[in-house]
């Protein structure tokens, strides 16, 4: 079995980010937007750095890599651009658990966010007796903004529609607020809605009472997350105002711009399907067009307890 490599290190991360993009010529392969967001962060010294790792495996020609925050722990698995080898993917998942089973142990769980191939091998191995219990899993369908779309975004002047006006997340007097109603907030602590509050970019509607009526977060992860308008102010547009924003953020910033839709918000995969600034990554082999040899690309967000 070969060895998993840590590529955490300023040198090796930007080795293995360049190694990855071909210099920057696949730039704009969605597998490695999110190596591009979060290594300009950790490179330039910002949040997560202390606690975000990099992990390839084969060590010497990784072809999975892992992006870990040891904080919660949360992995994300790129899916690679020469497709799955179940072989490889097998072992380096259990690379990566043994690796971080000491912090799992210690918060009780491990999150899990990759393409749902890596989540039928991560189920394998519970049914072959590593002890995980499944708390919950869903399927997204995963979006992009292509260079001409966030071109035609940062073109476009986004004003706030009557009765609203456009604001900014008062962190230390909202944050509990905006976590209370984050869908997975039971699985959470607040702590991690603060953090991405304070360290990463966000977006946020108010009406003319500077009420705070919608908004959306990064994550650290690098995608658009969290995008949620308070029920008196849903149907006014006020939603997509919000996420406009924030992409806006996020493309002048120089970082790609992406997010995850779960298949069960159809009204919003049908609006987002249909939306000139988005793109649905559906191959590695063709982008946005569907491999016919092969089932569209279906991201997963995960959570599984351990059982000691």
């Amino acid at each position: 079995m070969s060895q998993l490599g840590d590529f955490s290190d300023p040198p090796a991360l930007r080795a293995l980010v360049d190694d990855l993009t071909d210099g920057g010529r696949l730039n704009d392969r969605f597998e490695n937007f999110a190596i591009q967001n979060i290594s300009t962060w950790v490179l330039a010294g910002g949040f997560p750095k202390d606690t975000m790792r990099f992990y390839g495996y084969p060590a010497d020609q990784p072809l999975y890599v892992f992006m870990v925050d040891e904080s919660d722990p949360h992995i994300q698995v790129r899916t690679p651009s020469e497709g799955h080898n179940s072989e490889i993917l097998e072992e380096s998942l259990v690379h990566v658990l043994k690796l971080l089973m000491p912090a799992i142990e210690k918060h009780g769980k491990v999150l899990l966010e990759a393409d749902i191939i890596v989540r039928a091998m991560f189920f394998k191995l519970q049914s072959e007796g590593w002890p995980f219990e499944t708390v919950y899993y869903g399927d997204f369908f995963p979006y992009f903004m292509d260079e001409r779309q966030k071109k035609m975004l940062l073109k476009t002047e986004l004003t706030a529609p009557d009765g609203y006006q456009l604001g900014v997340i008062d962190i230390p007097k909202e944050h509990e607020k905006i976590h209370s109603v984050w869908p997975f907030s039971n699985t959470a602590p607040v702590q991690i809605t603060r953090e991405r509050l304070y360290n990463l970019p966000s977006a946020c509607v108010r009406d003319l009472n500077g009420n705070l009526a919608s908004w959306e977060l990064t994550h650290a992860f690098g995608q658009l997350t969290h995008l949620f308008t308070l029920e008196p102010y849903r149907g006014s547009g006020i939603g997509l105002l919000a996420e406009n924003l924030l992409a806006q953020i996020t493309a002048r910033n120089g970082l790609q711009v992406y997010k995850y839709v779960v298949d069960t918000n159809v009204s919003v995969v049908r609006g987002t399907d249909k939306h000139p600034l988005w793109s649905q990554w559906r191959s590695i082999k063709g982008g946005t067009e569907s491999d016919e040899n092969e089932k569209d690309i279906r991201w997963s967000f995960n959570i599984f307890n351990y059982k000691k």
